[in-house]
């Protein structure tokens, strides 16, 4: 990604419309969505102990694993959470959602611009960018790194008419390093940036390198020291979690996501063909390398969505006039229009916050089945060893803190075999009888297309305590 040689001048009232765009449509789409339970209930329930003064460092929210060290690398974000709940509950967290998925297109935006393009190009841009993204853009941990990589993006792009602004990069990755396992791509953009500014033969290329390194420095500026570069090779190398959780696992057209990327990948491949210049080898590496980033795991394919409009950006700037073309003056576009545009995306906002809603839970969350949750707090006493789905592993530890379950989203800290005998469990194997008495498991919450659920019905050693269109709660006779 390189910097212009000079910015698009005479701006009109309706590039400030195309601006606002990025940073209000992704919004309001943004609070027609749910937040998923799987990836949040549990970052609340340890950001409870940051606030309390304290990282979490063994696991306390299991019966299998329990006392096993847990490198809690995403600390920083689950305080940051569980303060944003403190104070508003969860129509503030989903407002946060949204405020964050705007700031980060707006972020690509403003990147673009950086990069040379004009304004529609730019916008436009960016909200293929977010259609690309936005199957990934839940309320967890990662939404907090994208306004971070968003600045990156900007503050790389614009490098070389606003230098200092470069320096800013160090102290991104230093946030993002307590927050997400994605730091570790914030130093590849500037490396990718050395490169071009090597090709350009740019005499600041010294610089950018010295940031670069830098940045990689700053990413230990953590509670954990080097172990969280460790942490991310090994979460994101994890065969487990890539053979089980879907958004860890390969791009295939089968999904919504694959379609989106895939489809994102071809249209660019087409606009690069067609183009008259030749592609400068540094773009083409830096696509190659985000886009086989988004084909390794579908959860990538968000930063797919940021860096390729950037990229394109660069394509596409505009030449600086010259010539009797420079001297010419257009009439300004009339005002109202722009206005009656951004004001409509607003009112919409303000109909949509989710302050109407309510404040239970039931009206933001997936993942989080309200029957059950009730059923189980009223069946069961404290300490009860818990077998729950999966993906509700994490809503019911936060919920119901006193059950500790079998298994929750945090799947780095679970060995393969505890896996193994859960799939036992959840997927009626041979052995779900031996595993769930070797665990000494008091009750089971199952989910409605469990294959297990005919046999604990009719197992006279397991009753029935309750059952909804979500699934079954099964207590130890």
């Amino acid at each position: 990604m390189s910097s212009p040689p000079a910015r698009p001048a005479g701006r009109e009232p309706i590039d400030l419309a195309w601006a606002s765009l990025t940073f209000l449509l992704p919004m309001l789409v943004s609070l027609l969505s749910h937040m998923g339970a799987t990836d949040l209930a549990y970052h609340l329930r340890a950001g409870s102990d940051v606030l309390a003064g304290h990282i979490p460092r063994i696991d306390t929210y299991t019966f299998t694993v329990q006392g096993t060290p847990w490198l809690d690398q995403q600390w920083g974000a689950q305080g940051l959470f569980a303060l944003i709940f403190k104070v508003g509950g969860w129509p503030t967290l989903l407002f946060g959602q949204g405020l964050l998925v705007g700031i980060t297109f707006l972020l690509v935006y403003l990147a673009g611009r950086a990069a040379g393009a004009a304004c529609r190009p730019a916008a436009l841009l960016s909200i293929g960018g977010f259609v690309v993204a936005s199957p990934g853009l839940a309320m967890r941990p990662q939404l907090l790194a994208l306004p971070l990589f968003g600045m990156l993006l900007w503050v790389t792009a614009g490098r070389h008419r606003r230098p200092a602004r470069l320096w800013a990069a160090p102290v991104l990755a230093a946030v993002c390093a307590n927050v997400h396992g994605s730091f570790t791509i914030f130093p590849l953009i500037l490396a990718l940036a050395w490169l071009e500014d090597r090709r350009t033969k740019d005499p600041r290329a010294r610089r950018t390198l010295v940031v670069a390194v830098v940045t990689v420095v700053a990413t230990l500026a953590n509670p954990f020291g080097f172990r969280v570069w460790t942490y991310a090779y090994e979460l994101s190398t994890n065969p487990v979690i890539r053979d089980t959780i879907s958004e860890w696992a390969p791009l295939t057209l089968a999904t919504v996501p694959g379609w989106f990327a895939i489809g994102s990948a071809l249209a660019i491949a087409l606009f690069l063909i067609r183009r008259s210049d030749p592609t400068p080898w540094t773009s083409l590496l830096t696509l190659g390398i985000f886009f086989l980033l988004a084909l390794s795991a579908q959860r990538a394919i968000v930063w797919w969505g940021m860096v390729a409009p950037v990229v394109l950006a660069s394509l596409i700037r505009v030449r600086p006039a010259t010539g009797e073309a420079q001297g010419n003056t257009r009439a300004r576009s009339p005002a109202g229009p722009a206005y009656v545009i951004i004001g409509i995306l607003l009112a919409a906002i303000v109909a949509l916050a989710p302050w109407w809603r309510g404040s239970g839970y039931e009206h933001f969350l997936g993942a989080a089945p309200a029957g059950l949750t009730t059923a189980a707090a009223n069946e069961l006493p404290p300490g009860t060893r818990t077998l729950v789905h999966q993906p509700w592993g994490s809503w019911f530890e936060y919920a119901l803190p006193d059950l500790p379950v079998f298994v929750d989203s945090r799947i780095e800290i679970v060995p393969d075999d505890i896996w193994h005998d859960y799939g036992q469990v959840g997927f009626s194997g041979a052995q779900w009888r031996s595993v769930l008495d070797d665990y000494d498991v008091q009750a089971i919450v199952a989910a409605a297309d469990w294959d297990l659920v005919p046999v604990l019905r009719d197992d006279p050693g397991w009753r029935l305590a309750y059952q909804d269109d979500d699934g079954y709660l099964f207590v130890r006779s």
